[in-house]
Parts: C-alpha cells; structure tokens; sequence
C-alpha cells in the first residue's frame, strides 16, 4: 500500500464534518519526546516516543492536541506547560515555529504559526498562514503561504505554492513555486525539483525521486537522482542513501555522503551522526565533520555538541547552558578536551556566545560574542 490510502481515507472522512475546529472542541491532548521526520509539508504531524502528562512537566516534548473528531488542532514544543525553542534538537526539516495550530473547512485547512511567547509571528520567511486544499478525495492538493497582511508570500527556501497529485505508480508528485511561478528546488543546496514521494505501508516517506524540470528521472548537479529514507523501529530517521538516475550508489546532495547515519538515545534523542562512501568506508561530511555526538540533560535539553576526527579525538566541543526553568538557552561555551574556555574559527574567535533576554520572554534580544575570560569579544 503507497501514500496514502490510509491519509485519504481519513482526509475524506474529515472532509463530510463541520467545518473549523474551535477551542471548546479541544478535548485530547497526548504528549511525545519527539516527531517523525518529515521531508516534504504533503506529510502530516505524527508523535513518537509518548510520554504521560507527569513526565511532560519536567521534559522537553511535543504537545499534540486533538478535537472531538480525533483531528490534530495543534502541535507545540514545550517543557512543562512553556513553549521552548528546539535547544539544539531537530527532528525534522518541516518544523518552523514553537507552535502550529490548525483549523478545517469542508475542502481544506488552515495552519498558523507561533513563536516561544505564544504570539502568532511570522516564520520561516514571511510564513504567517499556510493554507492547504484537498483534492475529491479528502487528500492534500495543494499549499499556499501568506504573510501577516494575508498576501501571498515565500518561505526561507522561496517557495509560495506546493502542488501534489498521485502519478501512475501511486506516488504522491510534488513541485513548488516561487511567486513568480517559476519551479524552485526543495530547498537550498537540494536541487531537487519535480518529486516522486514514494510512502510504505507506514506512511513513512521511504523514497524520493527527482524528476527535474523535464518530468524524467535526473541527476542532480551532485550526480543524485533517488534518496532512500529508512527508520527504525521506533520510527526515528535512522539513516539515508542516495543513488543515481541508474540506482547506482554515489556520494551527494549537500553533505556529500552515500549513507548518512543517525544515532539515538533511549529517549529517541540524536546522539550521533556519521556518514559512509558507496562502499561502506567511513568519510567526512561536505561541511568538515567526520563524526557528531551530542548528549542530553534529564529535560531533553541537548548540553553537549561535539565533533571527533577519525581517531575519535575532539575536534569541536560545545557545552550549552540554560536558565533554572530549563527554557531558556543563556549560553554556549567552546571547551576544549580540558574543558578550557578555547577560541573557536567557525565562530570568529569567540570562546562563548551569550543570549540576553527581556523581562520574561523567551526570544533572545541580543546574541554577545565573548572570548575566554568571558569578556565581549573585540
């Protein structure tokens, strides 16, 4: 079974119920570590790892709530009942804001966005609404992005407009535009244009074709065409490999790699990630590092990023640090394997970076660059 018989067939049952969910119909709420990874927004927001409400209140998790139709009315990134900003945590490409909220109508639905202090902002560009269609059959057909004054705007990656429709082999195709209508790439140092999104039984995404700008299987300026996606049993992205419009193994696409691999913990957080060539060697990414280990406080907050060479010895490694409530990252320290302050290139020679806040917000005013004696950097 492809995309999404499952998707439809529930689409197609929301589509005969009234329209626009309110508050009052906010009855359910369920709470997960983290969310399946999603490549493309045809996808739907989906939990895994769930936790109790207890345990929600001193961990970082994603809040899922449903109305009185079983319909996700929103989704929100939170420690307790605060919304948190991800912390160095990333589950997914599609994850723009603290907070997303939806509301349905007969032939679509609407999703706004919201920043850590719970105000409806602007993301990812100039994202204020994204406004999707269904198709006859309750399935997702198109998507559209609008800015505060409700005028057609574009995301980070200059996409207005996502177009979906299920070709002869029962996969979902996708292409995007920008406002001039002109075909854009999935995203920056992706070029991929026409998809084939190939789902399993799961309704996990497991393939994705480029069909260029001809509508025939191309290789990318990397020499990829196909991008196999796989998880584990827990529904965590374990690993990726790309191949060319042969279905030969090559290395590619940004991070130059023919397998990337995540790593995770017992909670699902990534503690790792490493990449191989077409035969299996262990190499560098596109971007410098050879190996990624992060680890994770009790709250789900990430508190150490570290790169390590081909020895395993510590090339990078940073420590994070947050306020009391554990909601606030306040700063970033470039240690080295003493746990001494160490100026650091990628960052212009700052040991420490030092986020300022106002009053109770939770959004950064002031970023401050400082060197190893916790001076502002000059």
């Amino acid at each position: 079974m492809k995309i999404s018989i499952m998707a439809m067939a529930t689409f197609a049952v929301f589509n005969s119920l009234p329209s626009a969910a309110s508050e009052e119909q906010q009855v359910t709420s369920k709470y997960f570590r983290h969310i399946v990874f999603r490549e493309t927004p045809f996808s739907q927001y989906r939990g895994i790892y769930p936790i109790n409400q207890q345990t929600a209140k001193n961990s970082a998790h994603y809040k899922f709530d449903y109305d009185k139709q079983g319909r996700v009315v929103s989704v929100s990134y939170q420690l307790g009942d605060k919304l948190i900003n991800q912390n160095g945590v990333w589950d997914s490409f599609i994850w723009f804001a603290p907070k997303v909220t939806i509301r349905y109508s007969t032939d679509g639905e609407e999703h706004h966005y919201y920043n850590v202090n719970n105000e409806r902002s602007e993301v990812h560009g100039q994202v204020y609404s994204a406004k999707y269609t269904y198709d006859k059959h309750g399935q997702r057909q198109s998507l559209r992005f609008y800015d505060k004054q409700d005028k057609p705007s574009e995301n980070a990656w200059q996409a207005h407009h996502y177009a979906w429709q299920i070709d002869a082999q029962n996969r979902i195709q996708e292409n995007r535009y920008n406002l001039s209508k002109e075909q854009v790439t999935i995203r920056p140092n992706f070029d991929f244009y026409e998809l084939r999104l190939d789902y399993g039984n799961d309704d996990l995404l497991d393939f994705m074709y480029n069909y260029g700008k001809t509508s025939e299987l191309t290789d990318n300026n990397t020499g990829v065409a196909m991008d196999r996606i796989y998880y584990d049993k827990n529904g965590n992205f374990q690993r990726w490999q790309v191949f060319n419009s042969k279905r030969e193994p090559v290395e590619g696409n940004r991070p130059q790699v023919h397998t990337g691999e995540h790593l995770y913990d017992e909670f699902g957080n990534k503690v790792g990630l490493r990449g191989y060539d077409r035969f299996g060697q262990r190499m560098r990414f596109s971007w410098g590092d050879f190996e990624v280990s992060n680890s994770y406080n009790q709250h789900g907050n990430q508190i150490t990023a570290q790169t390590l060479d081909e020895q395993g010895q510590s090339e990078m490694n940073v420590v994070v640090e947050y306020d009391p409530s554990q909601t606030k990252r306040t700063m970033l320290k470039f240690v080295d394997e003493q746990g001494q302050l160490t100026a650091n290139k990628r960052f212009n020679g700052a040991a420490a970076i030092s986020y300022k806040y106002k009053d109770d917000s939770r959004i950064p005013f002031k970023q401050v660059a400082l060197n190893s004696d916790l001076q502002p950097l000059k």
